[in-house]
């Protein structure tokens, strides 16, 4: 299994030379299995870069399939929505997945984000391409395609998002990004399961320790509770995710030193546009 990381940015896009290296975009993605068969996690505004390679291919000619999970609706995970191509294209079939958000359906959630207080696009239904949008009750285990996913809840400040284990290939990738655990050192049972012996661990890390403690409660983790879980779980690689709009390059790297001094767990910071061989 390929993965490549079209987004790692969180809670807004940011620009600027100080962002350069590790990139400025909001979460999104994608994994691709031995066949060719793609998967893509999160909507944020990094899928509008992957859309772009996609459309040079068959999402091009209105011949793609793609699924598409998604772990919450805050908005840097669906802003990319209205702004990926590949939905233009008649004849292209994309499968949307994940939970619906408290109170609300996932369909009517991602048709607000089309409404035009928002959007041009006035709605899902103007979409060219076929899209399914499915609600799945985290805690279950589905298939998409080659990819057998595994979900469970896990606390994001007041609310609760879905984090997954996708295995293809004889590979597992565990995301646990907007995750928030009473205790940094003390991560829950359903994120350990999750992670158990995973080749590669995606884990928030938003916080610097400082940050975390003036943000305790916002739903996301410094780098330490990606630790904890790693070594807990006894996963082979981590990567560092969810990068604070506050952080810039020379910021990520120092919490990449610190983290590395802390652990013999192979670790490093998602940056987007990276590819690498699960």
């Amino acid at each position: 299994m390929k993965l490549r990381f079209w987004g790692v940015r969180g809670s807004f896009a940011m620009c600027g030379r100080e962002v350069l290296r590790y990139g400025g975009n909001t979460t999104s993605i994608e994994l691709v299995a031995a066949s060719g068969t793609r998967l893509l996690i999160d909507l944020g505004t990094g899928a509008t870069e992957l859309a772009k390679l996609l459309m040079q291919g068959e999402f091009g000619r209105g011949q793609g399939e793609l699924p598409i999970l998604l772990s919450h609706t805050h908005l840097d995970h669906i802003q990319g929505l209205p702004f990926f191509t590949p939905f233009f294209v008649k004849g292209n079939r994309i499968r949307i997945v994940g939970a619906d958000p408290p109170g609300l359906s996932l369909q009517a959630t991602l048709q607000n984000q089309l409404a035009p207080h928002y959007s041009p696009l006035n709605g899902l239904e103007n979409l060219a391409a076929g899209v399914s949008i499915d609600t799945i009750v985290p805690g279950s285990t589905f298939t998409l395609g080659e990819f057998e996913v595994e979900t469970a809840l896990v606390p994001h400040g007041n609310m609760w998002t879905t984090a997954f284990r996708v295995t293809a290939d004889g590979k597992v990738v565990t995301f646990l990004s907007d995750v928030e655990y009473p205790e940094p050192e003390a991560p829950l049972p359903e994120a350990l399961h999750l992670a158990r012996h995973a080749d590669l661990l995606i884990h928030d890390a938003m916080h610097s320790d400082d940050d975390y403690q003036l943000r305790r409660g916002w739903g996301h983790s410094p780098a330490r509770a990606a630790i904890s879980v790693a070594e807990k779980a006894a996963v082979r690689r981590l990567a560092l995710f969810h990068h604070s709009p506050d952080a810039t390059d020379a910021m990520i790297d120092e919490t990449v030193w610190r983290a590395r001094a802390e652990t013999k767990i192979e670790l490093f910071a998602a940056a987007e546009g990276s590819y690498l061989e699960v």
